[in-house]
């Protein structure tokens, strides 16, 4: 039994037609940067997902994702500046969950900052003690402990309908009783934390009212949100779990460490050509989709920088390029995600050899944590030979909230004001925050949150913001700035 999907004119893909195998195991998709793999699994969720199109897809012309299985069909298009359900009269029986390890997936669809204020102000009365399929397996994969995670908890059904939230969200409590919501978790734990509760549904569907249609699970890079040694655990728990609840699970991926541990004959890798065409090369043997992955995902490049997350990618990348840094070299920023897998994925890369004779590793972190490092790296000696150094800023949520709320900083205010926030006043978004939000916003994610939902509202983006903010630190911020130069100067000259 397969799926067959059929994609026309969205994003990347102008024509593609795909064949999910539904037999139990994991698959992978892989290919360069751009040849549309993420798209291929966010088209392909929607044949069970209703997610918000627009948002994911945009409204292009002549769009279309149509499904078969056998003589069942579904599918979407775009017409009448409307996205439009088809389905035929015969039903097509599939289940299923798709998860994105940044943006999309089932832990955001329902997140706001509304949301997240509310979820602060719960308390230990409001929760219950989370299922031990979820806290078991979230310790094992994430730490290799069983215990990690004892006091893992989730909302009451009761609750939550009281509070018109869902009852899926889950709260962690630390060792001093702090309560952290999942809005509030690691971009890791968040993911696994998802993964794990839509596995737990499906175990009860397929061991207590199995109707024997195919199961299939969409897995979107989950790698940038994991360490390693992680993701291979993760895999193994995979593995386990697609025969004894007979899932297909298919990862979009650039991970070599996953790709090891998928048959030749469930990798598909996506070739995005000259004329616009996709191909597909199915079996394909690891070594070559792992030859062509080097030359474009960091591993075939001068240097290789590991940061910590996309925003530091971002602040990063503008500040090589205005210090002209990046003049007839190759290099590639990659988010690792916290600082603590940062500096363990550097030795993981050095020490395995996972980069390509010639190849410079360099690592960059939040300056927020440079005082932490050194207790860390006393406490691992193998990563005592790691040389880094640190972004200029504690990190750009933080930067913003010191200089525009805690204590304005006039010279930047007036640069936001004047060139970013166009449509409504700083002060007057500065002021709803501060209305709005009675909760710690030590990290300023909150802040950051009012802040992109403004740019979204003028139909800009986040770039359009670091743009003005970088260009700001590299006028005032000069003795971190320079040191951060020093630095990847000294890590380039030595090549």
């Amino acid at each position: 039994m397969e799926l067959k999907m059929e994609i026309n004119n969205i994003k990347c893909i102008k024509k593609l037609q795909f064949v999910f195998p539904l037999e139990p195991g994991i698959y992978a998709i892989t290919g360069e940067n751009g040849c549309g793999k993420s798209t291929l699994i966010a088209c392909a969720s929607t044949v069970f997902y209703q997610m918000p199109m627009y948002d994911y897809f945009g409204r292009p012309d002549n769009a279309f994702i149509n499904f078969s299985i056998g003589l069942a069909t579904r599918g979407w298009n775009y017409s009448n500046n409307h996205w439009n359900q088809v389905r035929t009269e015969i039903p097509m029986k599939i289940n299923g969950f798709y998860e994105g390890s940044i943006i999309f997936g089932n832990r955001f669809k329902d997140t706001n900052f509304s949301l997240i204020r509310i979820l602060d102000n719960f308390n230990k009365n409001d929760f219950q003690i989370a299922d031990e399929f979820i806290r078991t397996n979230l310790g094992l994969i994430l730490h290799n402990d069983s215990e990690y995670y004892k006091k893992l908890y989730v909302v009451k059904e009761s609750v939550a309908k009281k509070k018109k939230i869902s009852s899926h969200l889950y709260f962690i409590e630390s060792n001093s009783g702090v309560l952290i919501s999942q809005a509030r978790m690691s971009t890791g734990e968040n993911l696994l934390v998802s993964i794990l509760h839509s596995l737990k549904i499906l175990y009860k569907k397929r061991t207590t009212n199995n109707d024997g249609r195919p199961c299939i699970v969409f897995l979107d890079e989950i790698e940038l949100a994991l360490h390693s040694s992680a993701l291979r655990r993760l895999i193994l728990f995979l593995k386990e779990i697609s025969e004894s609840l007979q899932l297909a699970i298919f990862f979009s991926t650039h991970s070599l460490e996953l790709l090891r541990e998928i048959k030749s004959q469930n990798i598909y890798y996506l070739q995005y050509n000259v004329d616009d065409s996709i191909s597909v090369t199915n079996p394909c043997y690891p070594a070559y989709a792992t030859r062509n992955l080097y030359s474009d995902d960091g591993y075939g490049n001068d240097m290789v920088v590991l940061v910590e997350d996309d925003l530091a990618k971002i602040i990063l990348e503008k500040i090589m390029f205005n210090k002209s840094l990046l003049k007839n070299i190759r290099v590639k920023v990659l988010p690792t995600g916290g600082w603590t897998n940062t500096i363990t994925m550097a030795y993981d890369i050095t020490s395995s050899n996972l980069l390509i004779k010639g190849t410079k590793l360099a690592i960059v972190l939040d300056r927020d944590i440079k005082k932490d490092v050194p207790a860390f790296i006393s406490k691992h000696k193998q990563y005592s030979g790691i040389k880094m150094d640190f972004l200029p800023i504690r990190s750009l949520e933080k930067y913003l909230r010191d200089n525009l709320f805690v204590k304005t900083n006039s010279h930047l205010f007036s640069d936001l004001d004047s060139y970013i926030f166009l449509k409504r006043p700083l002060a007057e978004i500065l002021n709803k925050y501060k209305r709005e939000n009675k909760n710690d916003d030590t990290d300023g994610k909150t802040l950051y949150g009012y802040l992109l939902n403004e740019l979204r509202s003028m139909r800009k983006n986040r770039e359009d913001l670091v743009e003005v903010v970088v260009r700001y630190i590299i006028e005032n911020e000069t003795d971190s700035v320079n040191e951060l130069t020093q630095y990847l100067k000294e890590q380039i000259k030595s090549l």
